[in-house]
């Protein structure tokens, strides 16, 4: 983006959906959510903005079962369907 002039837009969206989707489970949604948490109590920065704190906003806490687009769109929460919590996460 940078190379077409655009600097400066943050990334606001990513997450891992637990299912209905190529790739999604459980198992990898908390991998890929648990190295987001690890690395943002960490402080880890990126390589281009080594000096740029990252804020980070996990996406999605519930699965949402009215959510229009793709069946995986559905899944990415922490809290399945049920209301019941899917894995832990560890914010320390």
């Amino acid at each position: 983006m940078e190379r077409e002039g655009v600097v400066g837009v943050p990334v606001v969206v990513s997450g891992w959906p637990t299912g209905r989707g190529e790739a999604a489970s459980v198992e990898n949604s908390r991998a890929y959510n648990a190295e987001v948490v690890r690395r943002a109590v960490e402080g880890v920065r990126t390589p281009r903005r080594a000096g740029v704190g990252v804020e980070v906003f996990l996406f999605n806490l519930f699965d949402e079962n009215e959510k229009y687009g793709e069946e995986f769109e559905r899944h990415f929460g922490i809290f399945g369907l049920d209301g019941l919590k899917d894995y832990d996460l560890n914010f320390n």
